[in-house]
């Protein structure tokens, strides 16, 4: 290892071969004389044009190029007499200092000097310097280049102020799967088993669920003239502690073995899970702030409700599920016009038929969505098995994404892509209101029905014939009434200010009887033939709809 005096050397050594060559005109007695020396090995040497343009501007008379050009072939740094001043008396060169208007950066303007006067020394241009107040962000290497090789009459940034450095906000480090979507595997065909689908994470009774991380406050920043600037102040975070969770010294840990959540609006709590073989007349309607499991099926017109999360190993007729969590169906959906499922996070399920899906998050479907309803906020995918759209009406904040979409009957199918969220909520709650006069109109038709078949077999009597009347009078109420619901949902989903980054992505097809909508009229069909191969359906750069092969890396990431 080298000793520190021989490592010395040799960064001096290093300076030396890269230091330029110099040179200095002076007024002597009204004699100018230059000095100029040698560069080391690898620095530059002075050239005649430089010497040559400061001699004219400090106005030396009667030179000679000739002379000039032997005193740099030399350069040995003796002064030589190369001409002299006859005007005016001499005056030294000066600076000229400006901050700028935030004090984070400093300007010096060198003035040459007059008729041989004296240039400006290292010590002095700093002196100027600490009596302007600039004492941070001082570039020496600006200084010691403004003495050795002066720029006359150019501004030069010579300081720069240091900015803050924010700190480090707190945060809460999550020790459980905090996503809590199933984990989707496929296999070698490309096909996804609903039936393993990994959603149920447990924790046990003292299990650490997460951790507060404090705070790192940052660094004063300062002006070129020293005044501190603070930084941003980093904030504390504070968590939403939800049922069956303890703190203990800025850590969570569970109460129970359960099901860990961290759900969208930020409480961590941990769901009871609970286990039933079916929902039927044996059970009645289930509501349960934790997460069910059914392993079995739901009968028709069972409702079940939790803030937790619905998992179902069976297929679903009309039942109406509501969850705060997910919903996962190992097998589908058949509302037959009637059923719902809604989520206030992602819906799973292999196939939905005559369904009405509503998510705050996505919908996953695998087979196909045949005659429903699927609304959600985020994206709708159908991929897997068939992935197949057919019919029925499909909305989705950013995007649709299918194998097929319509069918060779060219059955309706409608797509309104790009909703915005608060849009989107608006609608659901007109779906809902339609829904419910459907269901209203069904039984008021039916009972009108069964009516009318008793007063064709025997005489009606007077109060069962004012029944028929009044029954008439509603049968015709409400279905003027959904004409003009129906009419409003249409003309709402076709009224948005779409988002400009949704997209529909079809892998194979899109039949003829397709409609996809982005809002204020803007509207692809395919025409009268299908669209083949993969498509994508969305807004061009100058908002017009457009059809695709692929879509842009910026709404893939958005």
């Amino acid at each position: 290892m080298p000793s520190p005096d021989s490592y010395t050397e040799k960064i001096l050594h290093e300076l030396e071969a890269n230091e330029n060559g110099f040179f200095q005109i002076e007024n002597k007695q009204g004699k100018a004389y230059l000095r100029v020396t040698k560069p080391g090995v690898k620095g530059q040497k002075v050239e005649l044009k430089d010497v040559i343009s400061r001699i004219q501007l400090f106005g030396v008379e009667n030179y000679d190029t000739d002379v000039i050009r032997k005193i740099l072939l030399h350069s040995d740094g003796k002064e030589v007499e190369i001409g002299y001043w006859s005007k005016g008396t001499p005056e030294d060169s000066f600076v000229d200092i400006k901050v700028s208007e935030d004090n984070m950066s400093a300007n010096l303007t060198l003035h040459p000097p007059k008729h041989g006067g004296s240039l400006l020394t290292e010590h002095q241009l700093r002196e100027v310097i600490a009596n302007a107040g600039i004492s941070v962000g001082i570039i020496d290497s600006v200084i010691i280049a403004c003495i050795r090789n002066p720029e006359f009459l150019i501004p030069i940034s010579f300081a720069k102020g240091v900015l803050p450095i924010p700190g480090r906000d707190g945060e809460i480090k999550i020790h459980f799967r905090s996503d809590n979507k199933p984990q989707l595997e496929e296999d070698e065909r490309g096909r996804i088993d609903y039936k393993n689908i990994g959603i149920i994470q447990s924790v046990k009774p003292g299990d650490l669920l997460a951790e507060k991380i404090p705070p790192k406050p940052g660094e004063y920043g300062k002006t070129v003239t020293g005044t501190l600037i603070p930084y941003p102040e980093e904030k504390k975070v504070e968590w939403i502690i939800g049922y069956n969770v303890e703190e203990k010294a800025d850590k969570l840990y569970s109460k129970i073995a359960g099901r860990p959540i961290l759900d969208r609006t930020g409480e961590i709590r941990v769901d009871q899970v609970v286990q039933l073989e079916a929902v039927d007349y044996s059970t009645g309607n289930i509501d349960f702030p934790g997460t069910i499991i059914v392993e079995q099926k739901i009968g028709d017109g069972f409702s079940l409700t939790t803030s937790g999360s619905i998992i179902i190993k069976s297929s679903v007729g009309k039942a109406f599920l509501k969850a705060k969590g997910d919903i996962v169906l190992s097998g589908g959906f058949m509302g037959r016009g009637e059923g719902y499922i809604e989520s206030e996070g992602n819906i799973y399920a292999k196939f939905v038929e005559q369904g009405k899906l509503t998510a705050s998050g996505s919908i996953f479907v695998e087979e196909a969505a045949m005659h429903s309803e699927l609304s959600a906020k985020d994206f709708i995918q159908v991929l897997g098995g068939r992935g197949e759209i057919i019919g029925g009406t499909v909305i989705a904040s950013n995007s649709v994404t299918c194998s097929k979409l319509g069918a060779v009957v060219e059955t309706k199918t409608k797509v309104a892509i790009g909703t915005p969220p608060e849009l989107l909520e608006e609608l659901n709650r007109m779906k809902q209101d339609l829904s419910e006069k459907e269901t209203t109109l069904k039984k008021v038709q039916l009972t009108l029905q069964k009516l009318q078949e008793q007063g064709q077999k025997k005489e009606l009597k007077p109060e069962e014939k004012e029944m028929v009347s009044k029954l008439k009078e509603a049968n015709e109420k409400y279905t003027v009434l959904l004409e003009s619901l129906q009419k409003q949902f249409d003309t709402a989903l076709g009224s948005y200010e779409p988002n400009k980054n949704a997209y529909v992505e079809v892998e194979r097809e899109i039949f003829p009887g397709v409609e996809v909508s982005f809002g204020l009229g803007k509207i692809y069909r395919p025409g009268l033939n299908s669209a083949i191969g993969k498509t994508v359906v969305q807004l061009g750069s100058d908002g017009s709809v457009q059809t695709d092969r692929t879509i842009p890396r910026e709404k893939r990431e958005s």
